[in-house]
């Protein structure tokens, strides 16, 4: 029988071997964490910038609160009986859009429904309305279904309203492209049964830009801004492209379209923007929309004093949950915030015991939640807003 010799090899396996950082390495190292808390830190002591989870806790409270007081968790659903939820989630907004084409064509930008087909059908359903309603790019696409602008894109040609209505399978909505460069929200409300609504606050929208000086990248502009350092990652998920590259000097890029704070907007409280003409103009329009008693408008106007005459287009509408967003105003404090948003979901409690005392049904409460569980899932699809 023959034998089978069998060697080990005995020798230890190489390992890579780690070298210490260099002083160099280390104090760059160093410098960067130190520069990351640094940010946080500034982000965190700005309370308009706290997510959720940290800023909604005692609104949660307020909301408790007020269920008990006025009797029911659910009064809210019928604040606005004519929008599903009362608006306070899942909502449509072409319903609401075309209760506003109704009762003020001349005051609203168009907007129609794409709804969830076959990616030829919806496109050639675009095509044709853009005919139809000669409509021209740009135009806005957004989610029927949406909060806080998620989803809302300024669309400049047919190949990326195709690319849109690829990603997005849910219901969206074509809409009129107003170019105005001012915005405002506008909260309104009016009890049940009084004759007359009232304008609970005004917020006056800025969009933030950078501007190229022929040297520095785009993340390095944003960093150079004390605000936009707080929220580039935002800024630059909405310009991938932009990553990297140096702007020519004097190209100014406008970081957000969508008048929403999430999104990028800077809030300044707008109470002087107020006007007779602007309170006559939302209350009449308020008041032909069946069903409607408080929420917020999104308005955008060429300047001031055509928004004093009440010259203006109104954008969008919502509803219950719908905030007084002048309260973001980075002068206000935490403790005003809060008092606001007392005050508004007072209202909101006020009108929908109101019309629950004129015989409206509230909405189930797992109805809600299910809305909500929902629109959770199907979000998840929107793209990056601009």
């Amino acid at each position: 029988m023959s034998s089978h010799l069998v060697f080990l090899d005995t020798q230890p396996q190489s390992r890579a071997v780690k070298r210490p950082l260099s002083p160099g390495a280390l104090a760059e190292l160093l410098r960067l964490r130190i520069s990351a808390i640094r940010l946080i830190w500034k982000r965190y002591s700005r309370w308009e910038f706290w997510p959720a989870w940290m800023f909604y806790p005692p609104v949660a409270a307020m909301y408790a609160w007020l269920s008990v007081r006025y009797g029911g968790l659910a009064l809210p659903t019928v604040a606005n009986p004519s929008f599903r939820n009362g608006g306070l989630i899942g909502e449509s907004k072409i319903d609401i859009l075309c209760a506003l084409m109704s009762a003020a064509p001349e005051r609203v930008a168009d907007g129609y429904l794409l709804p969830t087909a076959p990616l030829p059908q919806r496109i050639e359903q675009l095509d044709r309305i853009c005919r139809e309603k000669s409509l021209e790019y740009p135009l806005v696409l957004k989610p029927n279904v949406g909060q806080r602008g998620a989803g809302f894109r300024v669309i400049s040609c047919r190949a990326d309203a195709e690319k849109y209505l690829a990603q997005v399978k849910a219901g969206v909505i074509l809409q009129r492209y107003v170019p105005d460069e001012k915005e405002i929200g506008v909260f309104y409300y009016r009890i049940p049964g009084e004759q007359r609504g009232e304008i609970f606050a005004v917020t006056q929208k800025l969009f933030p830009a950078v501007i190229g000086d022929g040297s520095s990248t785009f993340e390095q502009l944003l960093g150079k801004d004390e605000r936009a350092s707080l929220i580039a990652a935002t800024y630059l998920h909405r310009f991938p492209g932009l990553r990297g590259q140096v702007l020519p000097a004097g190209q100014r890029v406008r970081l957000v379209e969508a008048g929403n704070h999430c999104q990028g907007c800077i809030f300044r409280d707008g109470g002087h923007l107020i006007t007779d003409a602007l309170r006559q103009q939302v209350d009449n329009i308020s008041k032909d929309i069946p069903g409607f008693y408080i929420g917020r408008y999104d308005i955008r106007y060429a300047a001031d004093e055509d928004l004093a005459r009440g010259n203006f287009k109104i954008i969008e509408l919502n509803g219950a949950a719908s905030e007084a967003t002048n309260i973001y105003d980075e002068r206000n404090s935490l403790f005003s915030a809060y008092q606001t948003l007392y005050q508004q979901w007072e209202l909101v409690f006020r009108i929908g015991r109101a019309n629950r005392d004129r015989g409206f049904q509230t909405a189930p409460v797992l109805d809600v939640l299910r809305d909500a569980k929902l629109y959770a899932a199907v979000s998840r699809a929107y793209p990056a807003s601009d």
